[in-house]
């Protein structure tokens, strides 16, 4: 079946790029490549292929990937960059990022998003994977405040803007880091594991005045060792949380039963496991409180 998004802003549906993809179809799909996996999906391999890329060596991948791709260099802080890694997580400016009203759901990445319901019995359906929050969060009491609510689900693509905000205003109330694996969080690979409790991953659980306690969590992936969270005691809504270090990767963000509404274009697709194109920080749902 071909892969497609349904991108918002030309409101099309397109068939996106798929970085590498010979390779991972080759790494999930065929026993020698299986045979891989267990080392592959490594902490240590993360480091070790892409070390060149922290390198002035890699300088010269960036010009092919902003060909490739696109991108408008003139939109970041910076336009040179002394490796492939420093380039990966240049930072737009502060006008190119225009955040949503606070009455709306903010989308905290460009991503492809995936907005789903969490049943009465904590189960969501991502890419026809049946997903236990308790496995994901690793506790049962967290994961009983969100059954009968919404988990926006952000997969970040090599293209993507690699840095993400805040969800919502509030205290950080708890903070995990669990380890894991590094999957892919591609389709590819989501047809053999449930890569979402398999990966490594961090969550911050912040206490707000209106929506509740919003867990917001990130998610590693393939080749992305790393995620950057700068401590703080509390957030603002729409200011810079983090970064991922190369690779694309997923950020989970749960609310509360009764807490918001999907916009009806996402909650349409998002029923069809169809991930639409968003940005970061526009609208993406009303909140209900």
């Amino acid at each position: 079946m071909t892969k497609v998004v349904f991108q918002r802003k030309t409101q099309s549906i397109i068939e996106p790029k798929e970085y590498q993809a010979a390779w991972l179809k080759r790494l999930y799909q065929t026993k020698w490549g299986n045979s891989l996996l267990s080392i592959v999906t490594s902490r240590l391999f993360s480091i070790v292929w892409t070390a060149i890329d922290h390198t002035r060596l890699s300088k010269n991948k960036i010009a092919q990937f902003i060909k490739e791709y696109d991108i408008r260099l003139s939109d970041y802080e910076s336009v040179n960059y002394k490796s492939f890694s420093a380039f990966f997580i240049r930072k737009l400016k502060a006008d190119k990022i225009q955040v949503s009203p606070s009455n709306r759901v903010c989308a905290v990445a460009q991503a492809k998003l995936l907005a789903v319901p969490i049943h009465s019995d904590q189960t969501f359906n991502i890419k026809e994977q049946n997903y236990r929050l308790e496995d994901i969060l690793q506790d049962r009491s967290l994961a009983d405040h969100y059954e009968g609510g919404t988990v926006f689900i952000y997969r970040l693509a090599v293209d993507d803007y690699h840095r993400y905000l805040v969800s919502e205003t509030g205290m950080v109330i708890r903070r995990r880091k669990i380890r894991g694996k590094l999957h892919t969080v591609r389709e590819i690979a989501q047809q053999h594991f449930q890569v979402f409790k398999e990966n490594k991953r961090e969550y911050c659980l912040i206490e707000t005045k209106k929506s509740g306690m919003v867990m917001q969590m990130e998610v590693g992936a393939l080749l992305v060792g790393k995620i950057y969270n700068p401590p703080s005691a509390s957030y603002q809504r729409g200011h810079e949380k983090g970064w991922f270090s190369l690779g694309g990767s997923t950020i989970l963000v749960a609310y509360p039963k009764g807490t918001v509404t999907v916009d009806e274009d996402i909650c349409y697709y998002s029923s069809l496991n169809i991930e639409t194109q968003v940005n970061i920080g526009e609208g993406i749902g009303l909140k209900i409180c």
